[in-house]
């Protein structure tokens, strides 16, 4: 079985095109974008909130100068209503704390430059004078504030709306009663001014309000093809490693070709001195007959176990030249017991030098549908690999075991090592994953062992062993009976 910003980070498909033009100017149509743009919003709002909330608080009573020079007889009523307009400045800057600011932020842009403008025109109808100056402080408040604060289309004509309101309500009074032709005069050309002003305002609000959508917008689309710069840069690296890796490989593959070619020369040669010792071993058996029956005995065991050497010889360098040997791609019967002990016979010395205690379970005439070749060389890599992972601990194990189902063999090879961790199982099957060192795997090796038993028709999985350990269990068609 194969198994800390403080915005938002930009999401795949977010960008300049994620905006459209609504009655008002640009509208955010992406949600998360829109989240975003909010979220930046409300910090530099409130920010300016209470900045402005600091120098309202202290600039309406020093201008207490003022009512001095223009209306010293109402200087303490005037010093009172400016007093005022303080303490419900400090109540906002308090408010600005809680989730009362930071729901509805934005309304705190209008709250703000409204207060000094209702107590200035209370101060404008204690005075009962429509031609005052004082006029000019409620379009300050427009000006200075409603700049400051980055108003919106509706946000600005609705602090224009309640500024002309206060100011009409202020001399209302006054009105009624009657005035002069000059301070009528006076009063209208107040109107028209607080008017023109805010007329600059909504329009300076409305094309301020498109750049800074625009300057948001540009600056999203920077970071997403930075990110997207910063993928590409990693894929780049990636593939640039891979192709390393393929090099290594491509350079390995050299080696072992022109290792088994000149495995190949060698098995010749090997095999000639073999064949003239067999030869010359049948000579000296003969020539035991003519032995004392004292000295036959034990001259025909010594030259049995030369010729059990000589077979054991002859075996590894059969199995070596089936190893060497190109694929021939066609499926056979295959005995697993001579499979295994081919596979056996080659690690045989990495087997002896480890320790490692070998048990194997294969019942006799089991066949299995493969080619030879390719499974020795999947059970040598799984015996490989079994013995890395029992490295350095104690009481190696390796097991062997084979059994035969309705319509098929089931070859595991199990160890007593590491493990692989839960999260790799799904991985260890991919080309070039390893978990060794630079240098000391490639990560080829299971990967061929799964395509080669793909080639055969059978399979592979892994399942990890309670306690320690790892089980590999491949399974292969077994002939049909005949």
């Amino acid at each position: 079985m194969v198994t800390a910003r403080p915005a938002p980070a930009l999401l795949p498909g977010d960008g300049p095109t994620e905006s459209r033009s609504g009655r008002f100017g640009p509208v955010l149509a992406e949600p998360r974008i829109a989240r975003r743009f909010e979220d930046e919003d409300r910090v530099l709002t409130l920010r300016n909130v209470r900045i402005l909330c600091w120098i309202a608080m202290i600039l309406v009573p020093v201008a207490v100068v003022l009512d001095y020079f223009a209306y010293p007889q109402l200087l303490l009523e005037f010093a009172l209503l400016r007093l005022s307009c303080s303490l419900c400045l400090i109540l906002v800057l308090l408010a600005t704390r809680t989730w009362i600011g930071h729901r509805y932020y934005r309304a705190f842009t209008v709250l703000v430059p409204m207060i000094p403008a209702f107590f200035i025109s209370l101060m404008i109808h204690v005075a009962n004078d429509p031609g005052t100056s004082y006029y000019a402080g409620l379009t300050l408040c427009l000006v200075a504030i409603g700049f400051m604060f980055h108003w919106t289309f509706a946000e600005s004509a609705f602090a224009l709306g309640l500024t002309i309101i206060f100011y009409l309500l202020a001399n209302t009074g006054a009105l009624l009663r009657g005035v002069s032709m000059e301070s009528m005069g006076v009063f209208v050309n107040n109107c028209v001014f607080i008017l023109l002003n805010g007329v600059v305002i909504i329009s300076g609000s409305f094309y301020h309000h498109r750049i800074r959508v625009r300057e948001f917008l540009n600056r999203v689309e920077v970071e997403q093809q930075r990110a997207e710069l910063e993928a590409s840069n990693q894929e780049l690296s990636d593939t640039l490693k891979q192709l390393r890796e393929t090099e290594n490989q491509l350079f390995q593959s050299e080696k072992l070709a022109s290792l088994g070619r000149i495995s190949a020369g060698i098995i010749h040669e090997i095999n000639n001195p073999l064949n003239f010792t067999n030869q010359a071993i049948f000579v000296l058996k003969k020539k035991s007959r003519h032995l004392p029956d004292a000295e036959r005995t034990e001259f025909e065991r010594i030259v049995g176990d030369i010729k059990e050497g000589i077979g054991r010889v002859s075996s590894i360098v059969s199995d070596l030249r089936g190893f060497s040997h190109p694929d021939s791609g066609l499926l056979m019967d295959v005995d697993v017991v001579v499979a295994v002990q081919s596979a056996l016979r080659l690690m045989s010395k990495d087997l002896n030098d480890s320790g490692t205690d070998l048990q194997l379970e294969l019942p006799a005439q089991l066949r299995v549908k493969a080619d030879q070749n390719q499974l020795v060389q999947v059970l040598i890599n799984l015996i490989h690999n079994a013995m890395d992972a029992m490295k350095g601990r104690p009481a190696p194990r390796l097991e062997i075991r084979a059994s035969k189902t309705s319509d098929r063999a089931l070859i595991v090879v199990s160890d007593n090592g590491c493990g692989i961790p839960e999260d790799n199982l799904a991985k260890i099957f991919d080309p070039f994953f390893t978990t060794k060192e630079v240098g000391e795997g490639m990560g080829l090796g299971l990967s061929v062992s799964f395509r080669m038993m793909n080639h055969m028709q059978g399979g592979i999985e892994v399942t990890r062993v309670p306690g320690s350990g790892t089980a590999f269990t491949l399974w292969l068609p077994t002939p049909r009976p005949s």
